[in-house]
C-alpha cells in the first residue's frame, strides 16, 4: 500500500483528521477497487460519495441511457447527457469532482457470463440495480468468489441496505430465499421513487463500503436495515444464515433466477417460460412477431429500438383490441412490466410474449 502524497494528504485531510480512520483508513481507500452496479438513483450517490472520498478504483456497470425522467434522482447526469449512456456520463462527471481516481466503464448488463470476471478484480461489490434477477445474479457472484456485497433498494417510500458476505454469515438468499416472480413487484417506473430517498439509501450504502474497505465500524453484516423516510426512523431487522441452504457454487445452477438480468445468454439462460408469461431474448426473436414497447413517451424519447412500435402499458392494457389477431412481443426497460402485461393480456386470449431484460438487454447489444 503506497503511502499518501501531500496532495492527497491536503484533499482528504477532513477524512484523516477523524479517531480511527487517520492515514491508514484513507490509503486503504485509496489503494481499494469497488465494482458499483447501477448508475441509477442508488449509484449517483454511491458513486459521488465514493469518488469524493479517494476510493482509487470505480468500476461501473450499466447498459443503460440517461432519460430526463430519470434527472430527478440521479443527479451524476445533467440535461446535456439525456441520450448518453449513463456510465459515460457519471465518468464525465466523476473525473470532473476526483481526477486522481481511475474510473472504468462496462456499458453491458451483469450477466451469467460476466458476472465472475467483473466481480472478481473487486474488493467490494455495491448492488444499485433495479431487478431481483440482477440482484441475485450480483449475491452468488460475490458468494462464490468470497467477494463482499453492499445491497440497497427502494421502493415509494422506503428502503432498506444490508451487507452480505457469505465467509462470515447471511447473504441475500438467506434474507429473501425464494426469487420473487417477473412482473410480481412493481419496479420505480411503475410504483414511483422520491428523489431524496435514493439520497438517503445511496448515502448509507457508500459509508457501509467505506467502512469495510477502511476497517471501521461495524458493518451491516447478518442484518438489514429498514427506513421508513416518512417518518424518518431506521429499523434494523437481524438476517441469519439458514444452515440447510446449500452454498452457491455455480452461476449455471441456478439460471432461471437471473432471467430477467441474465439477458443474451441464449436459450439456456431464460427464465423457464410459462403460459402467462412466455419470455423469449433478444437473440431468439423470432420472425412474424410485432415488437411492442410498452414504456412511457418519457422513456421512449432517449431511444428505442428500430422497428418497434410504442404502445404505452396503460393504454395497451385498457385497448387491447389493437393488437387483436396479431402475434407480438413486448418489451420494457428491464422486462418486469412486460411480463406483467404479458401475464394481463394472455388471460385475455392475446398471443403475447416478453422480451427477456427489455430495453437495457438490447443496447447490451450495440
Amino acid at each position: 500500500m503506497a503511502p499518501l502524497t501531500s496532495a492527497q494528504r491536503q484533499r482528504y485531510a477532513r477524512q484523516i483528521r477523524l479517531d480511527g480512520f487517520g492515514a491508514a483508513g484513507q490509503e486503504a481507500l485509496t489503494d481499494a477497487h469497488v465494482l458499483v452496479i447501477g448508475a441509477g438513483g442508488l449509484g449517483a450517490p454511491v458513486l459521488t460519495y465514493l469518488a469524493a472520498a479517494g476510493v482509487g478504483r470505480l468500476s461501473i456497470v450499466d447498459p443503460d441511457v440517461v432519460e430526463l425522467s430519470n434527472l430527478h434522482r440521479q443527479f451524476i447526469h445533467s440535461e446535456t447527457g439525456v441520450g448518453r449512456r449513463k456510465v459515460d456520463s457519471a465518468r464525465d462527471r466523476l473525473a470532473e469532482l476526483n481526477s486522481s481516481i481511475e474510473i472504468v466503464t462496462h456499458p453491458v448488463l451483469l450477466t451469467v457470463d460476466n458476472a465472475l470476471d467483473l466481480v472478481g478484480g473487486a474488493d467490494v461489490v455495491v448492488d444499485g440495480s433495479d431487478n431481483f434477477a440482477t440482484r441475485y445474479l450480483a449475491n452468488d457472484a460475490c458468494e462464490i468468489l468470497g467477494v463482499p456485497l453492499v445491497w440497497g433498494t427502494i421502493l415509494g417510500f422506503d428502503g432498506q441496505v444490508a451487507v452480505f458476505d457469505a465467509r462470515r454469515g447471511a447473504t441475500l438468499r438467506d434474507l429473501y430465499p425464494v426469487v420473487p416472480a417477473p412482473g410480481s413487484v412493481p419496479d420505480c417506473a411503475t410504483a414511483g421513487v422520491i428523489g431524496a430517498l435514493c439520497g438517503s439509501i445511496g448515502a448509507a450504502m457508500a459509508m457501509e463500503t467505506i467502512k469495510l474497505l477502511a476497517g471501521i465500524g461495524t458493518p451491516l453484516h447478518d442484518a438489514v436495515s429498514i427506513y421508513d423516510s416518512l417518518t424518518a426512523t431506521w429499523e434494523t431487522v437481524p438476517v441469519g444464515r439458514n444452515p440447510r441452504r446449500p452454498a452457491v457454487a455455480d452461476l449455471h445452477s441456478h439460471l432461471g433466477d437471473y432471467g430477467e438480468g441474465a439477458g443474451e445468454q441464449g436459450t439456456a439462460a431464460c427464465p423457464t417460460s410459462t403460459d402467462e408469461t412466455p419470455t423469449v431474448t433478444w437473440a431468439q426473436f423470432p420472425g412474424g412477431v410485432d415488437l411492442i414497447d410498452i414504456r412511457e413517451p418519457a422513456e421512449v424519447s432517449a431511444g428505442m429500438v428500430p422497428g418497434a412500435e410504442h404502445l404505452p402499458m396503460d393504454e395497451l392494457l385498457e385497448h387491447p383490441e389493437a393488437i387483436a389477431g396479431r402475434s407480438v412481443a413486448l418489451y420494457c426497460r428491464s422486462g418486469v412490466r412486460s411480463a406483467r402485461a404479458c401475464a394481463a393480456l394472455r388471460a385475455r386470449g392475446f398471443d403475447v410474449s416478453s422480451v427477456s431484460g427489455g430495453y437495457l438487454a438490447y443496447l447490451s447489444r450495440l
